[in-house]
C-alpha cells in the first residue's frame, strides 16, 4: 500500500490539510474507542499507536473541520497508511452500509 506524507480533504467549502503528525497529534484530545461500551452509530476506526479512534472524530480533530464525512475521514486516514476498521455485523457484511459505500 502507497502512503502519502500528507493529504487534503475538504468539508463544506473548505479544504483542510491532513498530515500523520497531525493525526498522531489529535489522540492527545480524544479518548480511544472503548469495546466496553461502544458507540452505536460508529462503525469506522482508525488505528493509531496502539488505540483505535473513530475516524470523524480523528480527522475533525485534527484539521479543526466540520461535517467530515465518514467515507472521506476513512480514505484520508487510509492514504495516510493508518489502518482503517469497520465494526460490522449482520447485513454490513454482507451488504455494505450505503452511507459510507457510496
Amino acid at each position: 500500500m502507497t502512503t502519502t506524507a500528507a493529504t487534503t480533504i475538504t468539508a463544506g467549502n473548505t479544504t483542510h490539510q491532513l498530515t500523520h503528525d497531525t493525526v498522531q497529534a489529535a489522540t492527545a484530545h480524544l479518548t480511544p474507542a472503548n469495546s466496553a461500551v461502544p458507540h452505536p452509530n460508529r462503525s469506522w476506526y482508525a488505528l493509531v499507536g496502539t488505540h483505535l479512534y473513530y475516524v470523524i472524530d480523528l480527522v475533525e480533530t485534527a484539521t479543526g473541520a466540520t461535517g467530515v464525512s465518514v467515507k472521506t475521514a476513512r480514505l484520508a486516514l487510509a492514504e495516510l497508511g493508518f489502518p482503517v476498521f469497520a465494526l460490522a455485523w449482520s447485513t454490513l457484511l454482507t451488504q455494505g452500509h450505503p452511507g459510507h459505500t457510496g
